[in-house]
Parts: structure tokens; sequence; C-alpha cells
């Protein structure tokens, strides 16, 4: 049980805490998810509606990860639009890293409990 609580402090909290649905990695993880899926890119509406967020924290999100440089704003295809999102690489490394990881946690989880 040791090796759990280090290994989830050490990966950011992966299994869930004290959050009552998701944690945040899960949460980047669909928005991540979310914009790969659309080789176009995607608004920031579709990301709301897909990874299911409300305004508010959708910004947050996508401020946090255009910051990192994790996604990346393009121009917009239609006059009325503001911008699409797209995966930068290193956006589509965490996404690969983080199923490869969450994959092995599941497997791990299922025999610990």
């Amino acid at each position: 049980m040791m090796h759990l609580n280090l290994f989830s402090i050490g990966f950011g909290r992966i299994f869930p805490s004290k959050f009552k649905y998701r944690d945040r990695a899960t949460i980047v993880a669909e928005i991540l998810d979310t914009i790969h899926r659309d080789p176009k890119g995607k608004t920031k509406t579709g990301i709301m509606r897909a990874a299911n967020l409300n305004f508010g924290q959708a910004n947050q999100y996508l401020n946090h990860l255009l910051l990192c440089d994790v996604v990346k704003a393009t121009d917009p295809l239609r006059s009325q639009e503001v911008a699409r999102y797209k995966l930068t690489q290193k956006g589509a490394s965490f996404l690969r890293s983080f199923d490869m990881w969450h994959l092995v946690l599941e497997t791990f989880r299922r025999r610990v409990v």
C-alpha cells in the first residue's frame, strides 16, 4: 500500500483522491483526446461539450495548456470563430504517455483491491 501512495503522489495524483468524480489529470487527458480526435482542431465550445466542462473551467484548463505548450491556438476557419485548438508534439506525447500509464495503473489497482 505504501507504493500506491508514493506512486500517486509522484505521478500527480492519478488515483482518485479528494475529487468526487474526475481528477485534473483525467480532465486534461479528456481535453487532449477531444482535440486529438478532430484533425481540423476544436473550438472552445466543442472542447467544453466533449469534456463536460463549463466556460470558466474550459478557460482555466486551456490557458494552462497553452502556457505549457501542450496545445496551440490556430487561426479560425470561419469569421465567427475565435480560434481552434490543436495539439502540439508535446501534447501528443503527453496523451500517449497518459493512456499508457492509465492502463498500467488500472491493472495495478485491480490487483491491489
